[in-house]
């Protein structure tokens, strides 16, 4: 079956030469930021190659897709068919649910901060759509979080610590809103 280029493909490329400019433009930024810009972009240079690649050899996107069940080990019954089986647009529930992660997220990161939501939220997640057991989901968001909150740190970057009142100083609630 030959290859077919689309507009997919050309969205691909073009976000490949935009994350490569993003690269050559960080490398104008302070040395304690690029180690951080250099991680994400080589690493989302690395999965775009693989995405481009897999127009031309499918192969190699079987054999790099992988869903949330394959890592924990969840039963994989709702596993999406293969593209030749799929009819029409994707359905609006599935839709509505990641827009209601991606709101709730922000929402609740906004009110509580980034210490104590994506440790949850991550571990939630995990749990209800991965099926993963609960402790090791909550040591992943654990863990995700401290990677996350030490390399905003180290970046001198101040991680937002809430809208709420100051329960815990520097970690829950206290943060100023900026003027809007």
């Amino acid at each position: 079956m030959k290859p077919r280029i689309g507009g997919d493909f050309w969205f691909t490329a073009f976000l490949g030469l935009f994350v490569v400019l993003c690269l050559f433009e960080g490398r104008n930024l302070p040395e304690n930021l690029q180690l951080a810009t250099n991680i994400a972009g080589y690493t989302t240079l690395v999965l775009i190659v693989l995405l481009l690649v897999g127009t031309f050899k499918p192969d190699l996107l079987s054999w790099t897709e992988m869903a949330l069940q394959d890592l924990w080990g969840g039963s994989g019954e709702e596993r999406r068919p293969p593209p030749e089986e799929r009819q029409g647009p994707p359905p609006w529930r599935g839709i509505l649910k990641s827009m209601s992660y991606a709101v709730g997220f922000l929402a609740l990161a906004f009110a509580f901060g980034f210490y104590l939501i994506p440790p949850i939220f991550l571990a939630f997640y995990l749990v209800v759509e991965a099926e993963a057991r609960p402790f090791p989901a909550i040591a992943w968001g654990v863990g995700a979080t401290t990677v996350l909150t030490t390399g905003m740190r180290l970046a001198n970057v101040e991680v937002w610590a809430g809208a709420i009142p100051e329960f815990i100083p520097g970690y829950l609630g206290g943060s100023f809103i900026p003027p809007i």
